[in-house]
């Protein structure tokens, strides 16, 4: 049964300490993050911590082996992630976090470090067949694990959305709206990626099923047993959501083309779900244009586009 996370829950060193969600964080840079963190009162080694900023959370990484990772706003599923990561703890083919306790005054989540690898681009591309269908092999069995675990209740009873029942703003829209902002000698390449990305995931073209999607998953959220080695922890479940197993595959888009064939390949094997490289490239390539407008850095998009082509 699910642990019910409030104040009046008996704490136990066996037990997860968590409290219903205090207020987010007022101030996101080093200082005041460490501050929050004293303030709880926890036997935490605050010296020489190493903030990580992200797009959805911000993370402190201290020296004793915790990771204190702090969401950027309310609308972030705080709640419904570490319930998550209580259901799914123990369960894939790598670690997951495992939330030890959060924030009584400010609102984080605290647990250990998943240690290992980073991935080497370089190395995979000096690596034999071998290491390479390895590293996609535990990359496609953790997907088709995740993508198979939770129940349509489960679902429903935890809140996982569709992407029409979050608040991100439509894609598609903030593109068009934002076309003007795009440099001249981009906006062509653009305007044929908004027609493309229509004629398959706007028409509903891209194969199916509906899974349950990380939907944060890339180089930057895992760890290996080596540079080109197995996958051995998988972290940020926050934006988890309903949607066809190739948009799980965006974001291998901007490392070897040759591991995002292998990923697909053994993920198909493994699953019996067809992947669409098209589409999960299309979906990589509009998210990079709306992020690009969105943060203001719309004059990087040009050298981006020339390497689309």
């Amino acid at each position: 049964m699910e642990q019910t996370r409030n104040q009046s829950q008996p704490e136990s060193k066996d037990q997860p300490q968590w409290h219903e969600s205090a207020p987010v964080a007022r101030a996101f840079d080093l200082d005041s993050l460490v501050a929050a963190v004293a303030a709880e009162g926890r036997q935490v080694d605050l010296a020489g911590v190493v903030l990580k900023s992200g797009w959805e959370n911000v993370v402190l990484e201290t020296v004793d082996g915790w990771i204190l990772r702090f969401p950027r706003d309310d609308e972030l599923p705080f709640e419904r992630e570490l319930a998550i990561l209580d259901r799914v703890c123990g369960r894939l083919p790598a670690k997951t976090p495992k939330v030890e306790w959060t924030g009584r005054h400010t609102r984080f989540a605290a647990y250990r470090t998943l240690t290992g690898a980073s991935f080497d681009a370089e190395a995979y591309l000096a690596a034999s067949a071998h290491q390479r269908d390895a590293l996609a092999g535990s990359l496609a069995r953790f997907l088709a694990a995740m993508h198979s675990f939770f129940s349509s209740a489960t679902v429903a009873e935890l809140g996982i959305p569709r992407p029409a029942e979050t608040s991100d703003p439509d894609p598609y829209m903030l593109i068009v709206n934002g076309l003007a902002e795009i440099p001249a000698e981009a906006r062509p390449a653009v305007e044929r990626l908004l027609a493309d990305h229509t004629a398959t995931w706007g028409n509903g073209a891209v194969p199916g099923p509906d899974v349950v999607l990380h939907n944060d998953f890339h180089v930057g959220n895992l760890v290996l047993d080596g540079p080109v080695g197995e996958v051995t922890g998988v972290w940020d479940f926050s934006c988890v959501q309903i949607g066809v197993p190739s948009f799980d595959l965006r974001y291998f888009e901007d490392g070897p083309a040759d591991l995002l064939r292998r990923l697909a390949a053994e993920y198909e094997t493994l699953s019996g779900h067809r992947i669409d490289l098209r589409a999960a490239t299309l979906a990589s390539r509009v998210e990079t244009v709306c992020d690009a407008l969105e943060t203001g850095t719309t004059d990087t998009l040009p050298a981006v586009v020339a390497r689309w082509q």
